[in-house]
């Protein structure tokens, strides 16, 4: 991905060249060790350094792609990039690495792009999910067959079905639930889950009616007495109450619109109502952007560390009728409505106690990043 967006990709090919960025402004020559691991230990303090406030994990995915981009792929390897247009550039490396200060770009290596474009319509869904990764780069060595015979203009055929097949990573839609609302706490919302088979009988197959995850942000004033005032003459614009449609994937427009609407319904009780996602397919932007705007439903891409708001919801009015329907169906809402509530009212002395009990129910996040590294392992999670 040559700049947000492939902002820089018309410019890439034209000039001959595929490059980076990533905050870190000096020469890598010398700099460049086989193992990327080493790579990252003299980099990652730089790059925290440059980029005040991202977590030594976001350090270390930076700095992994820039030492791909930089040493890790070879003189003769063939690349794609995305144009931004539904299609993708095709090239060949032609050149170990230099550096062009006081550009955009500035770590860079030598392209011979080929005239040719691959459009994304052309791939097949397994390689459309796999080249439509949110970070800087991605392998797709593993759709070599395929990518030669989008090149070649050829037909594809599947090799033999005995051949071995690499296991898809498995994560349930569960297992994201921890990692997102660890991202939410570092946005200062407090979340938890919404267990569906907690419900009465008569609600356990509405899937329409329940949120995955809702999640509370309270005003933050300096001063005790702001807040006091506040509380007492408007207490429910005090926080603002978030609902969330969390799916492990949307692969295309049919997906899009049916997890869009199932937010919309779900959702549109609170303040800010959104679908959230693991995996987009590239080419949904358009419509997504369309969505949003007509109903006002926001959408994040996530990640393990540094999910992406893509387009922010609009702020509603609370819907009460909706609210006490959930109350009165599931265990998991009633409770974190009941708890947010007494924080709500509870007197100054009593806030910071009333905060507690409320931070107890809701989900667990993690101590530090080699935690949510090894939970993304420990349940296939990509990282």
């Amino acid at each position: 991905m040559l700049g947000r967006g492939s902002k820089f990709a018309s410019m890439c090919r034209e000039e001959g060249y595929i490059g980076a960025n990533f905050e870190i402004f000096q020469d890598l020559t010398g700099h460049l060790p086989e193992n990327w691991r080493d790579f990252n230990a003299e980099f990652i303090p730089i790059y925290m350094k440059n980029v005040p406030g991202k977590s030594k994990t976001a350090a270390g995915l930076a700095c992994g792609f820039l030492w791909t981009i930089a040493k890790g792929l070879k003189i003769g390897d063939v690349v794609l990039s995305p144009t931004g247009s539904g299609s993708y550039y095709v090239g060949t490396v032609s050149s170990d690495y230099f550096y062009a200060s006081g550009t955009e770009l500035p770590h860079r290596r030598q392209v011979t792009w080929m005239d040719i474009e691959i459009p994304r319509k052309a791939m097949s869904q397994k390689l459309k999910n796999a080249s439509g990764s949110i970070g800087t780069c991605c392998e797709i060595t593993s759709y070599a067959d395929e990518i030669e015979a989008l090149i070649n203009g050829t037909p594809f055929a599947e090799g033999p079905k005995d051949e071995p097949v690499v296991k898809e990573k498995n994560y349930t839609e569960r297992s994201l639930h921890k990692l997102f609302c660890n991202y939410l706490r570092t946005r200062d919302i407090y979340a938890k889950t919404i267990f569906h088979e907690k419900s009465t009988k008569s609600d356990q197959a509405q899937k329409w009616v329940h949120p995955d995850i809702v999640g509370v942000q309270f005003v933050d004033f300096k001063s005790e007495e702001t807040l006091s005032l506040l509380k007492a003459t408007e207490p429910k614009e005090s926080v603002h109450i978030y609902s969330f449609e969390l799916k492990r994937k949307i692969e295309s427009d049919f997906q899009l619109k049916q997890y869009f609407f199932q937010a919309l319904s779900n959702s549109s009780w609170a303040n800010y109502g959104y679908l959230v996602a693991f995996e987009i397919a590239e080419d949904l932007e358009e419509e997504m952007a369309r969505l949003n705007n007509a109903f006002g439903i926001g959408i994040i891409h996530m990640q393990p560390t540094e999910s992406k708001v893509l387009f922010q919801a609009r702020m509603n009015r609370l819907d009460y009728t909706t609210i006490e329907k959930l109350n009165n169906i599931n265990t998991d809402f009633n409770t974190f409505i009941n708890k947010l509530s007494k924080v709500l009212m509870a007197s100054k002395d009593y806030t910071a106690d009333a905060l507690l009990s409320f931070q107890k129910i809701c989900d667990p996040i993690f101590s530090t990043d080699e935690e949510i590294e090894t939970y993304c392992k420990d349940n296939d999670i990509p990282f």
